[in-house]
This record gives C-alpha cells, sequence and structure tokens, in this order.
C-alpha cells in the first residue's frame, strides 16, 4: 500500500490572527479546559497561551526535513484567500510557497471558496500566478464542498482534489474522475483522530489502515497539519505523526505523492 501524506497550511504568523479572528481566544479557552481535565500538562498549557508570542505559528521548515528525512514527498496546501481563522496575507503565503517548491516539495490550493466560481478562480489564478505551474491540486479549508463545488472545481482547471471527507466515519472511497479532475477522498485527518489521547489515535490509524490493506486499497490519503508538529505546544501530536510515519516505515509502506498516483492512474483510464 502507498501513502499519500499532505499539509494544510492554516496558520503562519501569530499577527496574523491579533485582531481579526478568535484563533487565540479559541485555543486558550480549550487549552484551559483540558488542563483541568488533564488532557495536557502545565507546561504544554503556558506555551499554548504564550504562543501569541512566538516569532511564527507555521513548522513548515522543521517538517519539511523530517519528511524528507523519511522520504516523503508531501504536498503543502496554502490558502489564497482568508476565511474560517484562516487568516495570512496572499503577499505573506508567497513566500513560504516559492520555499516549499525550492525544497523539492509539491504545493497546491488550500480553497477558501466553495460556491462562487468566480472567487474560485481567482483563488486559482492566484496561486499560478505565484507558482507558475501548469498543474496543482487542492483542498478547502475545513473540507467544505456542496453538490457542485468539485464540478466547478474540475471546470476551472485543478488537476486533483482531495476535499472530500467523511466527518463520522472511516470511508474507504477510492479515488475517481469528475472530467478531467482526479478527486481523492480523504480517509484520515489528524484532528479527528487525535483528540489528546495518542493511543486511542493510533489505534483508529492502525485499524484504518488494516482495513484499507484487507480491501485491497492501493493509496491511502492521510493529513497533517504542519503548525501541529511543533513539541512544545502540541506534544502529542507532534508526537503521533512521528510515530505515523515510523508506523509507515515498518510496515513496508511506500509513500507517494498526488502527482506520483495520478500517472500510476492514467496508465488505467
Amino acid at each position: 500500500m502507498k501513502i499519500i501524506i499532505s499539509h494544510d497550511v492554516d496558520h503562519l504568523y501569530p499577527s496574523d490572527h491579533v485582531f481579526r479572528d478568535l484563533i487565540f481566544p479559541k485555543l486558550w479557552l480549550r487549552s484551559f479546559i483540558f488542563f483541568l481535565q488533564r488532557k495536557i500538562g502545565f507546561k504544554t498549557f503556558v506555551y499554548r497561551l504564550f504562543s501569541i508570542f512566538d516569532k511564527r505559528l507555521h513548522r513548515i521548515p522543521e517538517i519539511i526535513n523530517f519528511d524528507k528525512e523519511n522520504g516523503i514527498p508531501s504536498t503543502f496546501f496554502f490558502g489564497m484567500d482568508n476565511i474560517l481563522g484562516m487568516s495570512y496575507k496572499r503577499e505573506k503565503a508567497n513566500k513560504w510557497i516559492k520555499y516549499v517548491m525550492m525544497r523539492g516539495m509539491d504545493v497546491g490550493v488550500h480553497g477558501a471558496e466553495i460556491k462562487n466560481i468566480d472567487k474560485m478562480i481567482e483563488e486559482f489564478n492566484s496561486f499560478w500566478e505565484v507558482s507558475n505551474m501548469s498543474e496543482f491540486g487542492i483542498r478547502t479549508h475545513y473540507v467544505r464542498y456542496d453538490e457542485m463545488t468539485f464540478q466547478k472545481m474540475s471546470e476551472i482547471g485543478y488537476l486533483f482534489d482531495t476535499s472530500e471527507f467523511n466527518k463520522c466515519e472511516l470511508e474507504l472511497k477510492l479515488p475517481y474522475k469528475i472530467g478531467a479532475m482526479w478527486e481523492f477522498p480523504l480517509y484520515i485527518m489528524d484532528g479527528y483522530v487525535m483528540k489528546n489521547d495518542i493511543e486511542k489515535a493510533k489505534n483508529i490509524t492502525i485499524d484504518a489502515l488494516k482495513q484499507a490493506e484487507a480491501r485491497g486499497i492501493e493509496y491511502f490519503t492521510f493529513l497533517f497539519h504542519d503548525y501541529m508538529f511543533n513539541e512544545r505546544t502540541y506534544p502529542q501530536d507532534n508526537a503521533y505523526y512521528r510515530w505515523f510515519v515510523n508506523f509507515c516505515l515498518k510496515s513496508n509502506y511506500q509513500f507517494i505523492s498526488y502527482k506520483s498516483v495520478i500517472k500510476e492512474l492514467e496508465v488505467y483510464v
């Protein structure tokens, strides 16, 4: 089985959120509750309180280093517009899009708009202008979509989308085409399995991988947000991602990118 790993870039800098959204107040409230429930330690709680003073929130260089060390051709999705706590300006993203490309990883759009095709086209064109890539994919922020979103993405010219996700239960749906665009349903997202209980997250993930193998699934999609690759503020999430990669290596799974999968799939279409 081959594992497709991707990273959504939801946050860049603390200053992007100050007086613009409720990311930090929500983080502080959740962390206080988790601390009272003994789901996180005092040190982690303090680090989260003071993360508003961190130089940056993203961990793009760190997770690229880790991925490259383990032979993972990961894909990073960047926002071209602001919505639901994704508050960094497009100009700030441009630097990091070019950085990821320079480091040999793939990039795509972390879509904000799912209904208005003119705004969707604007996101597509904005990303094309900075990346100068002829083909790229997309995943929407919060994996949002309606009955027409994927068709519009295909008409706009996206190579692939990976937004389809069952938030209630594991759904091992195979990749399929919508027009010329490939849709890769997402199987595992960090936030839906890793809820301050790493052992439970491991068991859920192992069960999902076993189910996929039993069904003969060739490609397994996995999302981990880069900002959680932080040993101080998100120690359990960081440990979970490291564990997942090591588990895949020990299980002799291969890592592959979306674009490489498409090349393999196109042979049979």
